[in-house]
């Protein structure tokens, strides 16, 4: 596919991370973290198995696009702690839902929204903050083998070995991630690598005017017993955000002013309520959005 970039190089570049509604990557997911103080045995998690993404939707305008993926994950954990002499090992099954911003301009810059510190070991660790050699984009020139390999940082450190290989390949997308901290007293080790994907035929959205409210996925999602919703307001207007229970009762009014338009951020803490599945409006104007949250004790 022909890359749609508004660069003086973009004859050079090429789509190597394909964002369409209906594409499917799976991944065999592994990470390993320890601490072990002092060369002492402390405590390690090692996470192993499947991970499925799915892109369900995506919400456009003019300058980005809003692409929601679902996340199903189907993994063993194995814990040691030294400390308490406990070694466990117990599956994962879970689903979530997460939003993938593409940047409308240049290169089109991907992130997630996320935590960096939560994401960190997943297959798209990269959020707008995770900038140290070089950002993530969804068209690039490629090196041999139709594939580009790059480098860069979770964190900024000193150490040469403190980064994350990403290798992305023409039209599939992302086909491996790996990253090494190469410490002695604490390690994470991340090695996740595509099995299988489903690039659809269906065309690239042409964006519709940035007339509408964007109301993100909040993250983390499921969370506990906090987490943050983000949301773009389209122009100056009276915000209302509201969580509300399953059944529809309202259970908290988190925003109820007027706004300037722009993005917009607040934390939701849900201390007082039980495990489940909740919603969040916002209404701005005559505009509504709608998303589910789940929280997860």
């Amino acid at each position: 596919m022909k890359a749609k970039v508004r660069s003086n190089a973009a004859d050079l570049l090429v789509d190597v991370f394909p964002l369409l509604q209906g594409n499917v990557w799976k991944y065999r997911y592994f990470t390993d973290v320890g601490i072990w103080p002092g060369g002492n045995p402390g405590k390690s998690s090692t996470d192993s198995g499947e991970v499925t993404y799915l892109i369900v939707g995506y919400t456009s305008s003019a300058d980005s696009t809003w692409w929601q993926m679902q996340v199903v994950r189907r993994l063993v954990r194995h814990e040691i702690d030294w400390y308490e002499s406990r070694d466990t090992t117990f599956p994962i099954r879970d689903t979530s839902f997460v939003d993938l911003i593409e940047r409308k301009e240049g290169q089109h810059q991907v992130y997630m929204l996320g935590d960096p510190d939560v994401i960190r070991g997943d297959v798209f660790p990269f959020t707008r903050d995770f900038v140290d050699t070089t950002l993530v984009y969804r068209y690039r020139g490629v090196g041999a083998g139709d594939t580009t390999v790059f480098l860069s940082c979770v964190h900024a450190s000193a150490s040469p070995t403190f980064r994350s290989t990403f290798t992305f390949k023409k039209g599939v997308g992302l086909i491996r991630n790996r990253f090494d901290s190469g410490t002695a007293d604490a390690w994470a080790i991340t090695d996740h690598y595509l099995l299988s994907s489903t690039i659809t035929s269906v065309h690239e959205p042409q964006g519709t005017p940035p007339s509408t409210i964007h109301l993100y996925q909040n993250y983390p999602n499921p969370f506990n017993p906090t987490t943050t919703i983000l949301y773009d307001v389209p122009q100056r207007s009276h915000v209302k955000l509201s969580v509300f229970s399953a059944l529809g009762q309202q259970l908290a009014t988190l925003v109820d002013a007027v706004e300037e338009p722009g993005e917009h951020s607040i934390r939701f803490d849900a201390s007082g309520l039980a495990s489940g599945v909740y919603f969040y409006r916002v209404t701005a104007g005559e505009h509504v959005a709608t998303k589910a949250l789940i929280l997860l004790r």
